[in-house]
């Protein structure tokens, strides 16, 4: 296997932890407020001090990556993330488990900027398709965060040996990213460069508006969904889980066909076009939340439509910074890191003091607002008509 082919698998594995990672504390968190004698809304804050680790990680790796490369940062983070992996397996206090998040969020942060600049630096020919299958990862991850612990449960297998042995295979990524030689494929910046220049340019707010709409509408779905199916829908816990697993499936699906199909369109309108496709499926299942097939073809399609909108900004931006995509990397990331904040929040209080309906008309707004928005990119392309 070639240098390229080691350090490209190696990425995609960090992905791939950070999806597992995502997908396996959330249903460990019961159990942690057992072991520790702690009120379960406590345990709650490692998500949050999770949160803020990654959004701190997301603004200063952007700037380290001008000075390091890509493989250096990600060998950091994956330090990080064995780090809070064996903090979470360890602490027995509240202090220990929110710094054990902390350092989590660092690793995501880091993981988030290094990763994609990486699959940037060795994948410019094909620049979607490549960031698009690093994404899939991230989906796969995730799905295989809650049968791990479905697993454990059925095993008897306490969370801090899960956490340990995460741990481990942390610390062997990160090990391999240190031994193997890097490559220096960065291009050299050019005059004007830097990190004001960039937020001067409207394309980089495009792109940030982008992600900001696309991230809180996909976690304010991820996170709201479920209690969705049970108010609207009137379906069982089962039904109602299992249509949030059926969500994710269809992210998984879509940044796949995206790996396929990111190299043959332009991707400003492709982007508008699967924002399309979700949007009309949000439609779907806001009119007919307990039609059964129709409903569950629905949140296949939300998700499905929403799965290359992530790697295609990405690619965009690449395309347009080629010499700061860690820098641009970080920013448009940040934009999404404040949607996940804003969009959550009011789809939460929508179904709090509105209608369960109301929290997904927010999220169809969003939607639509960011098919119009990806298609404006259309602006900024080459005077050639080259596709970004």
């Amino acid at each position: 296997m070639t240098p390229e082919g080691t350090i490209t698998r190696l990425a995609y594995s960090c992905m791939l932890m950070v999806g597992i990672n995502s997908g396996w504390i959330g249903p460990f968190i019961p159990e942690i407020s057992r072991t520790v004698h702690l009120p379960i809304e406590r345990v709650g804050l490692i998500v949050s001090a999770a949160a803020a680790g990654s959004l701190i990680s997301v603004l200063v790796a952007g700037e380290i990556n001008q000075q390091l490369s890509a493989q250096k940062i990600l060998v950091g983070a994956m330090a990080f993330f064995t780090a809070g992996l064996a903090g979470l397996s360890a602490s027995r206090g509240l202090a220990g488990l929110l710094c054990a998040g902390f350092m989590l969020g660092l690793a995501n942060g880091g993981i988030d900027v290094g990763a994609n600049a990486l699959i940037v630096e060795l994948n410019r020919e094909r620049l979607a398709s490549a960031l698009n299958y690093l994404h899939v990862l991230f989906g796969v991850g995730a799905l295989l965060g809650p049968l791990i612990v479905s697993a454990a449960f059925a095993s008897h297998v306490p969370y801090w040996w899960v956490f340990g042995g995460g741990a481990l295979v942390c610390a062997t990524i990160a090990f391999r990213l240190g031994v193997t030689p890097a490559l220096e494929v960065r291009l050299a910046p050019t005059p004007g460069d830097g990190f004001i220049a960039m937020l001067a340019r409207p394309q980089i707010w495009v792109i940030s508006g982008v992600m900001f709409l696309y991230v809180g509408a996909e976690i304010g779905i991820g996170a709201w969904l479920f209690l969705y199916l049970r108010m609207a829908g009137a379906l069982g816990p089962i039904l109602a889980s299992s249509g949030v697993s059926l969500y994710w499936l269809g992210l998984v699906c879509g940044r796949a066909f995206g790996g396929r199909l990111g190299h043959r369109i332009a991707l400003p309108q492709f982007t508008m076009l699967a924002s399309t496709l979700s949007a009309a499926a949000l439609v779907l299942l806001i009119a007919a939340p307990a039609a059964g097939g129709l409903a569950a073809s629905a949140i296949f399609l939300i998700g499905f439509g929403y799965g290359p909108v992530f790697p295609n900004m990405i690619a965009v931006g690449a395309a347009r910074f080629p010499a700061e995509v860690g820098r641009m990397t970080s920013i448009v990331v940040a934009g999404g890191a404040l949607g996940a904040i804003v969009a959550p929040w009011i789809m939460g209080q929508a179904i709090a003091h509105v209608s369960a309906r109301a929290s997904m008309e927010i999220a169809l707004a969003f939607t639509i607002a960011m098919a119009v928005l990806s298609l404006s990119l259309r602006a900024f392309e080459a005077p050639s008509g080259e596709e970004l």
